[in-house]
This record gives C-alpha cells, sequence and structure tokens, in this order.
C-alpha cells in the first residue's frame, strides 16, 4: 500500500469529522453566518503566507528539478491565486488588504502556521511532503463534497468552484505523487514520522474550521 493510501485510511475518521462539523454543513446549505465565513477568510489569509514559505522550503530541499519547480510555483500560486479569491471576498466585506494584515492570528492559526514552518525547516524534505499534504488533499476532497449537495445560488459558491475545479484537483494528485515517491525509497522511522505530521496536520485542519466556526481569539 502507498503511503497517501496509507495515511488517508488511518485519518479517515477525522476527514468524516470535518466534513460533518457545522462550518461545512452550513457552507452546503449556504447558510453559515457571513461573520463566520469572514473570519475564516482572514486567518486562511494569514495562514496561506505561511503555507506558501513552507512549500518554497521544500522547494530548496527538493533533489529533483521538477519537484524544484513543482513547489517553486505551488507557493506562488498559494499567494496570487488564492490571494485573488481572498480579494474578491474582502471587498465583501468590505475589508481592504492592511485592514486583514492587521488582523492578530487565531490561536489555532497561530498553531497551524508555527507547525508547517517548523516541521518543513527541521526535518526531511519526505516529512515535509507528508506536512503539507492534508491541506492539499482534504480542501479537494472537501471542496468536492460541498459542491455536489450545495444549493443553488449559494452566497460560498466562488470558493467551492475553487477547491473543486479540476485544476485544483490536479495539483493535488500530483502532490500526492511526488509524496509517495519520496516515501518508496524512505526508511521505516522516516516513514513513522511522515504518518505522524500528517495526522497531526489532518488534526489542525479540523481544528481551523472549528476555531473560524467559533470565532476563537485568545482568551487573554
Amino acid at each position: 500500500m502507498s503511503f497517501s493510501a496509507d495515511a488517508w485510511k488511518n485519518n479517515a475518521d477525522i476527514y468524516t469529522k470535518i466534513i460533518e462539523m457545522p462550518f461545512n454543513q452550513e457552507m452546503i446549505s449556504g447558510k453559515l453566518n457571513s461573520k463566520k465565513f469572514q473570519f475564516y477568510m482572514v486567518q486562511d489569509a494569514h495562514y496561506l503566507i505561511a503555507f506558501s514559505k513552507s512549500l518554497s522550503i521544500l522547494a530548496s530541499k527538493a533533489q529533483v528539478s521538477e519537484e524544484i519547480i513543482q513547489f517553486a510555483e505551488a507557493a506562488k500560486v498559494a499567494i496570487v491565486v488564492e490571494r485573488s479569491l481572498h480579494e474578491t471576498y474582502f471587498q465583501r466585506f468590505g475589508l481592504t488588504r492592511s485592514d486583514v494584515e492587521n488582523i492578530e492570528m487565531s490561536p489555532v492559526c497561530d498553531h497551524y502556521v508555527n507547525f508547517l514552518l517548523a516541521t518543513t525547516t527541521n526535518n526531511s524534505y519526505e516529512v515535509g511532503l507528508a506536512t503539507i499534504l492534508p491541506c492539499f488533499w482534504i480542501y479537494a476532497e472537501v471542496g468536492k463534497h460541498i459542491y455536489h449537495q450545495s444549493v443553488g445560488k449559494n452566497p460560498y459558491q466562488d470558493w467551492i468552484d475553487s477547491y473543486a475545479s479540476e485544476e485544483f484537483e490536479e495539483s493535488v494528485n500530483h502532490v500526492i505523487k511526488t509524496t509517495d515517491q519520496a516515501a518508496a525509497d524512505s526508511s521505516k522511522t522516516t516513514i513513522k514520522m511522515m504518518h505522524y505530521v500528517f495526522r497531526r496536520a489532518t488534526q489542525l485542519e479540523w481544528m481551523f474550521w472549528d476555531g473560524a466556526y467559533q470565532m476563537q481569539s485568545w482568551p487573554v
């Protein structure tokens, strides 16, 4: 069994909880409170900057030219393409880029971005791949799930379409393939660590959506 198949099977319980959580169920119905979605999008904007940096770190560690290009391009897309989606919604919210930058990270976002940066910096390329894979993969699966159940005239359709697109799925499949290729030549110790960080990142994905739904801020 490939690393990706094994990792997904081992974390299917968390994925099920993600698609069943109120944030995503209310997005399907189009009834998600706009303030909660705004909170989510602001935190996601912060997150994607760190995610882009993590992808750049992977590009610097890759030994194959195609993979250097793959993650350098992915780092660019995380900023340019995703920012375009964010800007569309920020305009609707009446928020400027400066407004967003001045809103501090939530506790969960702060935890997640530090986990990403520390893990990709301080571990092997293979472990770094397993760290960033859940973000790609879970968003693709959640996007498709919501797309197929979404109500008509959904106010969040732009977001849904972005993550349910064939282009995004293709990029996700590319990351899965790269991760599996790296895992195939890895030691048992490395594979164990890859599974550990994959699960931790998957847990943080759940926490990120839950934190947005609860609009969690620093308690003190």
